[in-house]
């Protein structure tokens, strides 16, 4: 009797010490609130494309970057669509301004951006985004 509670406790301890409850890497997406509601199409590297709103980059609702050794930031509101690639191993986003200019940036490669779509909350790379479209701000009745 004392032999099979012994192995069992043994067996529940070792269970519980191995984590089985959670099985696999669980991450949860949740986009913050950023200060404009900014309606995007984005196309990422493997070409799929989601509708995104709330769309931000760290929360901010513009891009940074470098151009030669300035540091710049555009406002989503003035861009048309950027265009993301690799350029002698740095990340480049060419930028289709709306008055028809096109700015190139150095962008850093790990950025986290958001935005949520009509079924879930997204988080992307920026390495990982090609073309991201922008559509304006969809203004809040409030």
């Amino acid at each position: 009797m004392k032999r099979t509670l012994s192995g069992s406790l043994f067996v529940l301890i070792c269970c519980m010490s191995l984590g089985m409850g959670s099985m696999g890497d669980q991450v949860s997406v949740k986009a913050p609130e950023p200060d404009k509601n900014v309606m995007v199409t984005l196309i990422d590297q493997d070409d799929v494309s989601l509708e995104l709103e709330k769309f931000s980059c760290e929360g901010q609702t513009y891009i940074t970057g470098k151009m030669g050794k300035a540091d710049l930031s555009i406002d989503f509101e003035k861009i048309r669509s950027i265009l993301s690639v690799d350029k002698r191993g740095q990340r480049t986003a060419l930028v289709n301004l709306k008055d028809n200019k096109q700015v190139e940036l150095v962008i850093e490669k790990d950025i986290p951006c958001f935005g949520t779509s009509s079924f879930a909350d997204v988080r992307i790379m920026t390495h990982d985004i090609k073309k991201v479209v922008f559509h304006g701000i969809k203004q809040t009745n409030e």
